[in-house]
């Protein structure tokens, strides 16, 4: 599926003001990933937002809330679900593009190389996904006007 990616109008990743977030003590997984706002309306519940992770390091364990359509743009993403009798994992390459379900649960991090996606969501309401303990308790409800207005995060140069 290697087929020419669109960026949102005037996303440049060289150029991209990325938002750090890190995992402490209290996960046991290495969590070290980035995002940044490349196109919002909150008040229509649309955003297209970027993510990089740095090589073999996850993101937060999470639950999509919205529509989302993924792109993986650069690197090797892999998805880790667990299922009642099984735990499934999916490898997905630079060029890959879907849908995510509504109410996915799943841990994801990047191959050796690193990985940059770009998530195109729809939520109504403005809650895009909700941040996970192990136990799928929710330690936070992420919406679009905490990503526009940096309420999570510390800014790192591209």
């Amino acid at each position: 599926m290697n087929q020419p990616l669109n960026l949102p109008a005037g996303c440049d990743l060289d150029t991209v003001e990325w938002m750090q977030l890190a995992g402490g003590p209290e996960f046991d997984y290495p969590i070290d990933y980035a995002y940044a706002v490349a196109d919002a309306d909150p008040h229509a519940g649309h955003i297209e937002l970027l993510i990089r992770w740095q090589p073999g390091a996850y993101c937060h364990y999470h639950r999509h809330l919205g529509r989302t359509a993924a792109t993986v743009l650069e690197g090797e993403q892999h998805i880790v679900e667990e299922r009642d009798f099984e735990t499934v994992h999916k490898v997905r390459e630079a060029g890959f593009q879907g849908a995510v379900a509504d109410g996915d649960v799943h841990m994801e991090y990047a191959g050796p190389a690193g990985l940059t996606m770009l998530f195109s969501i729809d939520a109504p309401d403005g809650h895009l996904f909700d941040l996970l303990d192990r136990a799928g308790n929710t330690l936070l409800a992420v919406s679009i006007t905490d990503l526009v207005e940096r309420r999570l995060g510390v800014a790192r140069a591209g």
